[in-house]
C-alpha cells in the first residue's frame, strides 16, 4: 500500500517534454512545501540549523526560479495563443494571488485575534490588511505573463528577449525601493521594486528575468527541435555556460550580486538560470531511467496540479498556525508537519484532478439542429 494514492486511470507516462517539466514542477512544489513549513512552523534552532539552511538556500532558491523559468518556457513554446487569452490568464493569476492572501493569511489571522489566540501585539507589524496586500508568486506570475506576452507579440527575435531579461537583472539595483508620495500607488509599485519587508516576495526586478529567459529558451528549443522530442542536451550545454559565467560574475563582486535569496544581482540571476537548466537536464535523465515507476508518476501528478497544490499548501499552513502557533515546532515535529501538509494537500487535490479529467473526457454537447425551410 502506497502513502500517496494515484488515480487508477492515470496513464503510464511516456518520455516527452511535458513529462519532464511536470516532474520538475512536482519536485519544485515538494521542496517549496518543505520550505514554507520550515519557515512558519520551525523554531529558530530548526530554521537556522544545517538542515534548515540547506533546505532554504540550496534548494529553495532553485525551486522558486524553476517554477517561473518553466512558465516562461511554455510561453515560448506557444505560438497559437492570442493576446486576449494571455491577458485573461494573467489577470486570473493576479486576482488568484489576492484571493489566496485572504484565505491563507487575512481570515485566519483575524479569527485568531477575535478568538483571543493572539493579539495585535503578538503579530505586529503584520495585520490582517497587510496579509491581504502581500505580493506573492501569483501576482508576480500575472505581471510577468503580461510582460512576456507583450514581448512575444511585439517581436519574434530571441536576442531582444534576452536583452530584456538582461536589462531587468542589471537595472534592479537602480530601481529597488524607489517609491512615490502616494501610498495607494506604492502598493502596486512595491510589486516591481519592493522587498520582503514591505510584502513583495517576488518583485518584478529582478525576478521577471527568469520567465523572460525561459521564454527565449523555449522558443530556441522550438526552432531547434520538434517540441515533443526536445534534445535536452541543450539544457546541459547552455546551463553549464550560464552557471560558469554567473559564478564568475558573482565572485567578481559578491556584495553587489548576492543580496538576499529573494532579491539578487545579475550574477546570481545568471547563475540560477544555469542551475535551473542543469536541474531540468538531470530530471530528464531521471525520467528516462525511471519512466514507468511510481515515483515518476507521483511527481508528474503533482506537476500537473501544481497550481492547486500551491494554493492548498498555503491554506493548510495558514490555518494550521491557529493550532500550533508561529515558529514553535522542534525538528521532529517540523518534519512531521511537512509530511502532514503534503499528505493533506495530495488528498485534497484528488477530487480536483478527477473533475478536470471528467471535464476533458466529456463529449461535447450536440448542437441543436436548425430546420431551414425550402424556398417556395
Amino acid at each position: 500500500m502506497t502513502l500517496f494514492y494515484l488515480p487508477k486511470n492515470l496513464a503510464t507516462p511516456s518520455v516527452n517534454r511535458q513529462l519532464t517539466f511536470d516532474v520538475a514542477k512536482g519536485l519544485a512544489v515538494l521542496l517549496m512545501i518543505m520550505i514554507h513549513v520550515l519557515d512558519f512552523y520551525g523554531l529558530d534552532e530548526v530554521r537556522f540549523s544545517t538542515f534548515g539552511n540547506t533546505i532554504k538556500f540550496a534548494l529553495g532558491w532553485p525551486a522558486a526560479s524553476m517554477f517561473v523559468f518553466i512558465m516562461g518556457i511554455f510561453v515560448g513554446f506557444s505560438t497559437s495563443s492570442t493576446p486576449r487569452e494571455e491577458i485573461k490568464r494573467a489577470l486570473s493569476l493576479f486576482a488568484l494571488g489576492y484571493i489566496l492572501n485572504l484565505l491563507r493569511g487575512t481570515i485566519p489571522m483575524w479569527l485568531s485575534i477575535e478568538l483571543g489566540l493572539v493579539t495585535y501585539k503578538d503579530v505586529a507589524p503584520h495585520t490582517p490588511l497587510s496579509e491581504l496586500l502581500i505580493g506573492d508568486v501569483f501576482q508576480f506570475a500575472g505581471i510577468s505573463l503580461l510582460i512576456c506576452s507583450a514581448l512575444k507579440h511585439a517581436t519574434n527575435k530571441i536576442y531582444i528577449w534576452i536583452c530584456a531579461a538582461t536589462a531587468i537583472a542589471f537595472l534592479s539595483h537602480k530601481v529597488w525601493d524607489k517609491y512615490t508620495s502616494l501610498s495607494i500607488f506604492n502598493e502596486l509599485l512595491k510589486l516591481f521594486v519592493g522587498n520582503e519587508e514591505v510584502g513583495a516576495i517576488f518583485p518584478i526586478f529582478p525576478w521577471a528575468a527568469y520567465p523572460i529567459a525561459g521564454m527565449a529558451f523555449g522558443r530556441f528549443l522550438k526552432r531547434k527541435n520538434d517540441c515533443d522530442a526536445i534534445n535536452f542536451t541543450w539544457c546541459l550545454k547552455l546551463g553549464a555556460v550560464c552557471s560558469i559565467l554567473g559564478a564568475a560574475l558573482t565572485l567578481s563582486n559578491p556584495d553587489y550580486h548576492i543580496v538576499t535569496n529573494l532579491r539578487s544581482g545579475p550574477g546570481v540571476v545568471l547563475l540560477m538560470t544555469g542551475i535551473v537548466m542543469l536541474f531540468i537536464f538531470a530530471i530528464h535523465l531521471f525520467v528516462v531511467r525511471f519512466k514507468a515507476t511510481y515515483v515518476v508518476s507521483l511527481f508528474a501528478f503533482w506537476g500537473k496540479n501544481v497550481t492547486a497544490l500551491y494554493v492548498l499548501q498555503w491554506v493548510c499552513i495558514g490555518w494550521g498556525l491557529m493550532l500550533v502557533g508561529l515558529q514553535q515546532l522542534s525538528m521532529l515535529s517540523t518534519l512531521a508537519a511537512m509530511l502532514i501538509v503534503l499528505f493533506t494537500c495530495h488528498y485534497l487535490v484528488l477530487p480536483w484532478d478527477n473533475y478536470k479529467s471528467s471535464t476533458k473526457s466529456a463529449p461535447p454537447k450536440p448542437r441543436a439542429s436548425i430546420k431551414v425551410k425550402a424556398p417556395v
